[in-house]
């Protein structure tokens, strides 16, 4: 059985803000829910929290209509203050992992986050593949390429608003 592979999908974002406030609002419990959301519309509530290389966090996005989501994020790599790395499943309240919602959505995709400051701007690199997806779920991730920096696109303008506070 050949091992399929993608190309992974990369976005990148200048923050004006210091590369330590950028990484540390990517790490912390109380950073992150001000940002990690496709909208303002959307609430973010943590369960549990253990942002460390190996360590997991449990949290859900309320939808406007009501309709909660539950996400696990498992952390492979923290490297203050220049690389992140994690795998976020969808899961329930429990944090057991559950199917993608998506028909055909990769079951585990890996975020990479690279950062680099030059003259007080953050530079961030976001590298978003999928891991040893089938044949369909490659599929089901190239047609959705062209819309994968709108959910994230979203939460990088937030975060942006939110580290201009800071």
């Amino acid at each position: 059985m050949s091992e399929i592979t993608v190309e992974p999908s990369i976005l990148t974002r200048d923050f004006d803000a210091p590369m330590h406030l950028v990484y540390e609002a990517w790490t912390q419990q109380e950073h992150l829910c001000q940002w990690q959301t496709p909208n303002a519309q959307v609430e973010c509530v943590y369960k549990s929290a253990d942002i460390r290389s190996g360590g997991t966090a449990l949290h859900k996005m309320i939808m406007p209509n009501g309709h909660e989501m539950w996400l696990l994020t498992q952390y492979q790599e923290l490297s203050p203050h220049h690389t992140i790395v994690f795998t976020q499943y969808e899961s329930n309240e429990n944090g057991d992992i559950l199917p993608p919602s998506m028909p055909n959505w990769p079951k585990e995709i890996r975020a990479t986050i690279k950062l680099q400051e030059e003259d007080g701007v953050t530079h961030m690199q976001f590298i978003w593949q999928p891991i040893n997806p089938t044949q369909e779920e490659a599929e089901a991730w190239e047609v959705s390429r062209p819309q994968h920096g709108k959910g994230w696109g979203g939460s990088f303008e937030l975060l942006a608003g939110y580290l201009a506070k800071q």
